[in-house]
């Protein structure tokens, strides 16, 4: 038996949440300013971890994936939206009136059937709509996450669930849609409500009714359908079936619903949905990609992300960030914050892994080239600035499993890049193509691939890789020499740092040169 947080009452901001015990076990209202703190994310870069190996190394990179989040003005306008919702969706459910129980008497009577065939505009639907990669359902779960997601209420004897989230399956099915919802309800009460409501033999329609009365019975306080734009998948007229179902929930049992989306989704909606979407008196927020500021002194969303995230380098001498680098991260992410992270992600494993610790330009093109390509079709809309052309690929997305899967097998810079599938090649195959990224010579790989298996038959490719480099790094028996041998000195990078404007041929390299005025063109003195 789950133990849920017990209902602590504060006293009502407003008259209006006086004597709701709903309303006043929540969290007190947030300010911007204790939002923008609250939702703010940035992992720690230990000095210790920069002297790690490589292949070690990249493991705390990846906290850049899962720990960072640089709130904005749209997370801000989105918490005060989703604050709002659930207060006011809560005004007509008061536990302490005796009206409760008739409310849920007329949601068990209510056919949910008929009633969403005529649903009507209501002011508590609202949606988030943006492209994929923009972060949009990310705020949503760390918005809701400053919320308790369960509260018990001795005195009432209740179970209030404050929110729910739930995923609309890759087949727009109904039904399909319906089984998370109660796998979603049964993970955060611990009810077995899917394996009493879904059957082999039970239909959408009469799941609908069962979600419904799950719904009243645990006052849901915010119901979030993420990836909206998969109903438009479903046949035979499903997709508006269920949008009409979720109005006719707002309109009876009165809980907000938040619909997430790419702008595939906006197809979805009739002229009835339009309109109430227009009527939502909290506003339905259109999620963008960051801005960037036309006038050099002034710093736009852009500049302040990409300066906060630059700083999360695990490199003993960190790459200052120039103005040519800003500019070539915003021509190759155009702004999509997810494809930033990850294109600097990739970057620092591939440093790390070459070790040649540094961040310059032709490392950053051949990542986005080699390990970014899907998304190449996607940039080169947004770059053209052409809707139609921008809303074919709204929906492109990165999982962060790829991310991480790719950054596994980084290649030098500076050799060639490898097609060998891992999935198919065997372990001492792929242990091979590993120690020929890492510099080892292709007549001697598989040697020592064939060594490290035999030795250590249980260990995984990084294991592997780690005793490899443990028997590299052992030394080697030697005249010991007087004379201490100097470690090189670590680099130390200026503002406009030349090393730092390679490009990937000597013509572009010159050209660039040019351009920042290092290179006097001596014909005009002549």
């Amino acid at each position: 038996m789950i133990k849920h947080p017990l209902a602590h009452y504060i006293e009502a901001e407003i008259p209006d949440y006086a004597g709701h015990p709903l309303i006043n076990a929540l969290p007190p209202i947030n300010s911007p300013q204790e939002t923008a703190k609250k939702l703010n994310r940035y992992p720690t870069v230990g000095d210790s971890e920069k002297k790690l190996p490589g292949h070690i190394r990249r493991h705390a990179m990846m906290r850049i994936l899962d720990q960072f989040l640089y709130p904005t003005k749209s997370h801000l306008q989105l918490e005060q939206m989703l604050s709002s919702m659930i207060r006011r969706g809560y005004l007509s459910r008061n536990i302490a009136d005796a009206s409760h129980q008739r409310n849920l008497d007329t949601v068990g009577y209510t056919d949910f059937k008929s009633a969403s065939r005529n649903a009507g505009n209501e002011s508590l639907v609202s949606s988030v709509i943006g492209c994929s990669g923009t972060g949009k359902s990310t705020a949503v779960e760390a918005i809701l996450s400053c919320y308790p997601q369960v509260i018990y209420h001795p005195d009432y004897q209740h179970t209030q669930l404050v929110w729910l989230k739930v995923e609309c399956p890759h087949d727009g099915s109904v039904r399909h849609l319906c089984i998370n919802f109660f796998r979603a309800v049964d993970d955060a009460l611990g009810t077995d409500y899917q394996q009493l409501f879904v059957k082999s033999r039970s239909s959408a329609e009469s799941m609908l009714g069962d979600v419904a009365r799950v719904v009243a019975l645990h006052s849901v306080g915010l119901l979030a359908i993420d990836e909206i734009q998969h109903l438009e998948k479903s046949k035979s007229g499903g997709s508006q079936k269920m949008l009409n179902f979720f109005v006719t929930l707002t309109n009876v049992i009165k809980v907000p619903v938040l619909f997430i989306g790419t702008p595939k989704a906006l197809d979805l909606f009739t002229p009835t949905m339009r309109s109430a979407r227009r009527a939502a008196q909290f506003g339905s927020l259109n999620w963008n990609r960051f801005e960037r500021s036309d006038k050099p002194e002034q710093d736009a969303e852009w500049e302040r992300f990409i300066k906060r995230l630059w700083k999360l380098q695990w490199f003993e001498a960190p790459t200052p960030l120039t103005e040519p680098m800003k500019d070539l991260f915003w021509e190759f992410t155009q702004g999509i914050p997810h494809v930033a992270v990850s294109l600097f992600y990739l970057c620092q494993t591939r440093a790390v892994m070459a070790r040649r610790e540094v961040i310059d330009q032709l490392l950053v093109e051949k990542v986005f080239n080699e390990e970014l390509s899907l998304i190449h079709p996607m940039i080169k809309a947004l770059r053209s600035g052409r809707k139609e052309q921008i809303l074919a690929y709204a929906d492109l997305d990165i999982p962060t499993d790829t991310i991480r899967a790719s950054g596994i097998h980084v290649a030098d810079p500076e050799l060639p890049h490898t097609s060998t599938e891992p999935q198919q090649a065997s372990k001492a195959q792929q242990l091979i193509d590993m120690l020929m990224q890492m510099g080892i010579g292709s007549d001697i790989a598989p040697v020592v691939a064939e060594q490290a298996i035999e030795e250590k038959p249980d260990e995984d490719l990084l294991g592997l890789v780690a005793h490899i480099r443990a028997l590299q790094e052992k030394p080697t028996p030697k005249q010991v020499s007087k004379k201490a041998v100097a470690k090189p000195a670590k680099p130390v990078y200026l503002k406009n740092d030349l090393r730092l404007v390679r490009q990937s041929s000597g013509t572009e390299t010159y050209s660039k040169f040019q351009e920042m005025g290092v290179v006097i063109r001596l014909d005009s003195f002549l």
